[in-house]
């Protein structure tokens, strides 16, 4: 007979032998009186990352590996597939979460039969948090279903805000059986963009969450490591990648019930959107030092090529609707096919949103 637990905790991870036993310890710290279970997924790791499970003997621990490297995606599809609790809790390995965190949220599940609950979130960079005094929202919130309606209809139409924390995949308890009766798993074709789309086809069968505001959740910010966009985008990511971000976006925004004019735009919006965001991204990392840049100029400009000259792109450009917090000449550079301009706006945009980022850590 399996046991039953309430919450299923998944960590995915990669030659994470710095990271594991404080990230096991600080589960085993929570004060969480029901049954919970871990599910470490081991991403073929090739450091000594697997000898420190020997420290650990605990019914509730379960460590798998997978054969090859196959991304964050995989890993977490397979432990979705092994997980037998109420509600399911992505942990990433580097991060932290407070001693209270499944208590917290557990205990509003149960008064409020959400199907996802969520809790707020610090970033830290340099011991700081970068969201410090800075929340979600203001105060303790159930949202239903036209809430959420209106949150899938604005999350991407203001670069300088975050997703309202409801398409983070960490942070949060999502029913286990919204899952599996809707079949929905993470695209293991994505490197990048994989949670957020993976949350667009959870939320597209939510109708009720609850925010706790509450910053349980720490995100570890490494400025010197590289980021998943950068690396898939070094790689050449092709333009097929964006259009499947943009159909599960639709087919989400289907399900809720939008109108067809709607999702057009929406889906439209949301791929010139994403683009943007990683080219900016990318760009980022390059004055970051976190990709050698000679190489890095090379990849931007044939990404760039790539854009300008795909008729989806054409097309979905004259959807997209600019918001006041971003760079304009952006947009208009895909519109009007220039790469001179669009390179130069890029790393424009970059720079200040470094010079942003470090001005809000002093």
């Amino acid at each position: 007979m399996l046991r039953k637990f309430c919450i299923s905790v998944i960590v995915p991870f990669y030659n994470a032998s710095s990271y594991i036993q404080n990230c096991i310890n600080i589960l085993l710290k929570q004060d969480f009186n029901d049954p919970f279970e871990i599910i470490m997924v081991d991403d073929a790791s090739t450091d000594n990352a697997l000898s420190i499970f020997k420290m650990y003997n605990l019914p509730n621990l379960r460590l798998y590996s997978l054969i090859k490297n196959s991304g964050p995606a995989a890993a977490r599809n397979f432990g979705l597939k092994k997980a037998q609790g109420k509600y399911i809790f992505f942990l990433d390995v580097d991060d932290v979460i407070a001693e209270n965190t499944l208590s917290t949220l557990y205990s509003f599940a149960k008064e409020t039969d959400c199907d996802l609950i969520m809790c707020d979130k610090k970033w830290i960079e340099n011991s700081h948090n970068q969201r410090n005094n800075t929340f979600f929202y203001p105060a303790d919130q159930l949202f239903g279903v036209s809430e959420i309606k209106e949150i899938m209809r604005t999350r991407f139409f203001d670069p300088s805000l975050t997703s309202n924390g409801l398409f983070d995949l960490t942070g949060k308890l999502i029913r286990r059986s919204i899952i599996i009766n809707n079949n929905i798993f993470l695209e293991e074709k994505l490197r990048y963009f994989e949670d957020e789309v993976f949350m667009w086809d959870v939320i597209a069968s939510v109708h009720s969450v609850k925010y706790v505001r509450k910053q349980l959740y720490s995100h570890y910010v490494h400025p010197n490591v590289n980021t998943a966009v950068s690396d898939a985008l070094e790689l050449g990511s092709p333009l097929s990648h964006f259009k499947l971000i943009k159909k599960h976006i639709q087919n989400s925004l289907k399900k809720y019930g939008f109108s067809l004019q709607e999702i057009e735009k929406l889906g439209d919006q949301a791929f010139i959107f994403s683009l943007i965001s990683s080219l900016v991204s990318f760009s980022r990392s390059m004055f970051l030092g976190k990709v050698e840049l000679a190489k890095a100029f090379k990849s931007r400009k044939k990404i760039i090529l790539d854009i300008l000259a795909d008729p989806d792109v054409s097309k979905s450009i004259r959807n997209y609707s600019i918001s006041q917090n971003e760079n304009p000449w952006i947009p208009r550079a895909i519109a009007w096919r220039s790469q001179w301009l669009l390179e130069f706006a890029c790393t424009k945009r970059a720079k200040e949103v470094i010079r942003m980022r470090r001005k809000s850590e002093n």
